[in-house]
């Protein structure tokens, strides 16, 4: 029996090829198939994650009333929530995601808000053009490190700024959530070993991982003004929230194409690896850039 979207693994370096062979729905393409199936469990750990960390987001690339803004990446709208609650009815926040499942749940608390300025879309962000004119304000939180090429992916984020506009970049800080996906990933190899794909091209993660080469990084793009802040955020592991997590996060590609008997059994191994290391909490600090596109300030 096979996980919900998923099918086969391979094990490369870089998130998302890890995906390209992860047998989800092919109509999504792989990064929007495998987080379409983790809508459930994200779903779960939205309260005490993903909500706050897109607050914490919103709060540093500080959305103005009347702003035009693009939400990259939205998930079920962490980022995107907040930033349309600080431009009001007279701006506008565009939610754009590959993930079918989570922007529905993103359109329901829009509703339920009443925010009828934010709009949840479902299209590639890296070649996603709105039809009148650029933003004030690009934020995308978790995301920059799955597209095909990071620079590429990005310098068109940053292309859709208004001159003065701000991107903003939120990414994970190095030694923090990598452990649980390094411990996640390592009890999936112990059930069923795969070889190591060849790959040319570094993790993008490791690029951004530390606040002077995201700094660095994003000074790189032409960016001024850049500042890096740096968030400590951590929730403890309780009863079945590190499984909840490696199931309604990106870790689920590893299990993709077992059976139930051998997701069962890297349940058990994850668990054990935990354990021997003493990790009880997911350490998600996060380092949050922000940057200005040349020109005259748009606020």
């Amino acid at each position: 029996m096979e996980l919900e979207g998923l099918s086969t693994l391979t094990s490369t370096t870089s998130p998302r090829e890890e995906l390209l062979d992860a047998g989800v729905d092919s109509s999504l393409g792989p990064v929007g198939g495998l987080f379409d199936a983790t809508h459930r469990e994200f779903a779960g750990w939205y309260p005490r994650l993903w909500g706050p960390l897109g607050a914490l987001a919103s709060s540093v690339s500080r959305p103005a009333p009347g702003e035009r803004v693009l939400d990259a990446c939205c998930g079920s709208g962490a980022s995107a929530v907040p930033a349309a609650q600080a431009v009001g009815r007279t701006g506008r926040v565009d939610a754009v995601d590959l993930a079918p499942a989570l922007l529905e749940q993103g359109r329901e608390t829009a509703r339920r808000l009443g925010l009828g300025q934010l709009r949840f879309v479902n299209a590639d962000v890296t070649t996603w053009r709105p039809e009148d004119g650029g933003y004030d304000l690009v934020q995308c939180c978790y995301g920059v490190f799955f597209f095909p090429e990071l620079d590429a992916g990005t310098a068109h984020l940053v292309d859709l700024l208004r001159p003065g506009g701000r991107l903003a970049v939120t990414t994970w800080v190095e030694g923090g959530m990598d452990t649980i996906v390094r411990t996640a990933r390592t009890a999936a190899l112990k059930v069923r070993p795969e070889p190591q794909a060849a790959s040319g091209a570094p993790d993008p993660r490791t690029r951004i991982n530390t606040a002077d080469r995201l700094g660095e990084w994003l000074s790189s793009l032409g960016l001024a003004e850049v500042e890096v802040h740096r968030v400590e955020f951590r929730q403890p592991l309780l009863g079945d929230d590190a499984w909840r997590f490696f199931l309604g996060a990106a870790p689920r590609r590893f299990l993709a194409g077992m059976d139930a008997d051998q997701v069962a059994e890297v349940r058990e191994l994850f668990y054990a690896d935990l354990a021997e290391n003493r990790v009880t909490h997911l350490d998600a600090s996060t380092l949050i850039g922000v940057g200005v596109r040349s020109g005259e300030r748009a606020r």
